[in-house]
């Protein structure tokens, strides 16, 4: 079972590089994803549902589900973690992630896009983690914004990247080197991830969008 190459390469990527140079801090885009304690407004054990929606012209859209049980540490913040991503061929299995703060589902979406990527494309997983990671440390862009939850605009940061578009090797995967994600995060929000997105422009439209977004719990 892989785990998080994607934790190491990416969710540690912006601590270490401090850590071995303090003249390096992380991007912005790193802080807000990795070293964000997303999970500090969770104060009981919860369930987050992530809704899935996979859209592209002429073909019916995709939907699934994606679960995360957090439970509370004896004596401790929150949480531990476990995930249920996705089924089928899109499915993310990796370890539950013991005494986290920030959100594991950002890696959890990383890792299945970057799965995608190496099936379409006949690429290596570890290029494209590598892109992504050079991206958010130095070409992303974070903006203010704001989501509806529980009826009432709420404050968000929005992160967006194109993480392909510097990249030497992109003419090998011309057909999704234009890809762009978007991440947006909210103290509001249980977790403060609210929404992550993965488009592939077009023309007028884009070519492909796959969103996964938290719902309310109407309980």
């Amino acid at each position: 079972m892989r785990r998080a190459l994607f934790a190491l390469l990416l969710a540690c990527a912006a601590a270490s590089a401090a850590a071995q140079d303090p003249a390096v801090a992380p991007s912005e885009a790193e802080r807000l994803l990795f070293l964000q304690e997303h999970l500090a407004n969770v104060s009981r054990p919860r369930v987050l549902r992530f809704r899935y929606e996979e859209d592209a012209p002429g073909k019916a859209r995709v939907s699934d589900a994606a679960v995360f049980t957090l439970r509370m540490r004896e004596g401790g913040p929150c949480c531990d973690v476990h995930g249920e991503y996705l089924s089928g061929a899109m499915a993310v299995n990796l370890p539950d992630f013991t005494a986290a703060r920030a959100n594991p589902v950002v890696l959890y979406f990383l890792e299945g896009e970057v799965r995608r990527l190496e099936r379409s494309t006949g690429g290596q997983a570890a290029h494209f983690r590598r892109q992504l990671r050079i991206a958010l440390a130095e070409t992303a862009a974070v903006s203010d914004s704001s989501i509806q939850w529980d009826a009432q605009a709420r404050p968000a940061r929005t992160v967006r990247v194109v993480p392909f578009a510097r990249d030497p090797f992109r003419a090998r995967f011309a057909d999704q080197a234009d890809i762009e994600y978007a991440f947006v995060l909210s103290d509001a929000v249980p977790g403060g991830v609210y929404q992550m997105s993965a488009t592939l422009p077009g023309a007028g439209a884009p070519r492909a969008r796959r969103t996964l977004t938290l719902e309310e719990d109407k309980r």
